[in-house]
């Protein structure tokens, strides 16, 4: 007999008995609905993180920073080695290929504007900055090669810093006081906004309170030689960015007679942590809402031998009159696999279409996609065909005659 006949007597037999039916599709529906929802939470984390990690510059950054350290020895060593610009330009020397080079000296200072006064972060920076954050000016210009040349007294604000300084009046062409001296505004940086679950201020906030100038004016004309904070750049693929991880850890050990004073880090570390957590996190509630699938397969198993039993005359009319026990075992596991099936389906839908409701329920970020889908069909298919297993072959191994003689 086909598997088209069979499929027919299933669906046949799920409308008669359409109460029984809908009873067993629940455990399917509620377990597949709950693995929806805890790989859309999973997954709605995972992208926030990766949004997270591309406003921070993406997965080709690499930046250098001095060393961390508990150890009050060992800090002030590091504070009395810090990095340079002698040493900025040695690394850009024997590293060509570095995309957008941008070192960074960043104090804390009050910027003035009439009886506004601001503390913010104010970072000295090459034009590359930009790139090398993925952190652009909105309006006006950046700092530029000539502002670096001449040490130009010129500043970009931050969005935060500007509203504070100047409130609602324009900011552009207007001058600002950072310590004793005057500096032109020539550009607004876009406004950064994230907003993360449990969270109810911008977590990303703290851009938006930064000023910029160039990084000789901070050396020439406010500070003099001072020590680089990091240095910031791109490199130009992902397969080269653990290779000239460790080319520059090498490097920066022989600049300084093999001690670890620094530390090179990468974005693409992180994506690599956040991936591991993701994977785990998937696993452990995939399981956690396997369970209410294998209670549904267990409801499955069930009323299916229920029903093998109240459709013991039917299977040995059928086998009398020539159905091969492969027939009544194909007719009975495939209506197990229609009802998971189906089950399945409808958990999907009444799953994606609660998303929103729970995202905003639990405050998190909820993230849908085709393979979470995929996978818990596939799981309710699974869960069906084991569960029909044993009645299947428990209805195919009946004997016509003693059925029919007990019937």
């Amino acid at each position: 007999m086909s598997i088209f006949y069979n499929v027919r007597l299933g669906i046949v037999d799920m409308l008669h008995n359409i109460g029984r039916t809908l009873i067993t599709m629940l455990g399917i529906i509620l377990g597949t609905m709950s693995i929806i929802a805890v790989l859309a939470i999973v997954n709605g984390g995972r992208e926030q993180s990766l949004k997270w990690l591309e406003e921070r510059g993406g997965v080709l950054k690499l930046s250098i920073h001095p060393k961390r350290s508990f150890d009050l020895e060992t800090r002030e060593e590091v504070a009395q080695k810090r990095l340079t610009l002698k040493d900025m330009r040695l690394i850009r020397r024997y590293f060509p290929d570095l995309q957008y080079f941008s070192p960074r000296i960043s104090k804390w200072m009050g910027l003035k504007y009439k009886e506004n006064v601001y503390n913010c972060q104010l970072s000295g920076i090459y034009p590359e900055y930009q790139n090398a954050e993925n952190f652009f000016v909105d309006k006006g210009r950046f700092i530029s090669e000539f502002d670096i040349q001449e040490a130009s007294k010129v500043v970009v604000l931050g969005t935060k810093t500007k509203s504070e300084l100047f409130l609602t009046e324009p900011a552009l062409g207007r001058n600002v006081t950072i310590g004793s001296t005057n500096f032109t505004v020539i550009g607004i940086m876009e406004n950064k906004e994230m907003f993360v679950s449990g969270w109810s201020h911008n977590a990303l906030e703290w851009m938006n309170r930064r000023a910029f100038i160039p990084l000789t004016t901070i050396v020439k004309k406010l500070y003099g030689e001072e020590p680089l904070s990091s240095i910031d750049f791109q490199v130009t693929s992902a397969e080269v960015v653990k290779p000239t991880q460790e080319r520059l850890s090498k490097f920066l050990l022989a600049l300084r007679d093999g001690k670890e004073i620094f530390e090179v880090r990468a974005n693409s570390d992180r994506l690599a942590d956040i991936e591991k957590r993701s994977s785990k996190s998937q696993i452990i509630f995939l399981l956690i809402g396997g369970i209410s699938l294998i209670v549904g397969g267990i409801v499955i198993t069930n009323v299916m031998l229920a029903s093998v039993k109240e459709r013991l005359r039917e299977i040995g009319v059928r086998m009398a009159v020539g159905a091969k026990r492969k027939d009544i075992l194909i007719q009975f596991l495939v209506q197990a696999l229609l009802v998971s099936f189906i089950g399945g389906a409808i958990g999907i839908l009444f799953g994606l279409s609660l998303l929103t409701i729970l995202g905003k329920f639990l405050q998190s970020p909820i993230a849908a996609n085709f393979q979470m889908i995929l996978i818990a069909i596939i799981l309710a298919f699974g869960v069906g065909l084991f569960a029909g297993i044993f009645p299947a072959i428990n209805a195919s191994r009946s004997d016509p005659i003693k059925i029919l003689r007990y019937e």
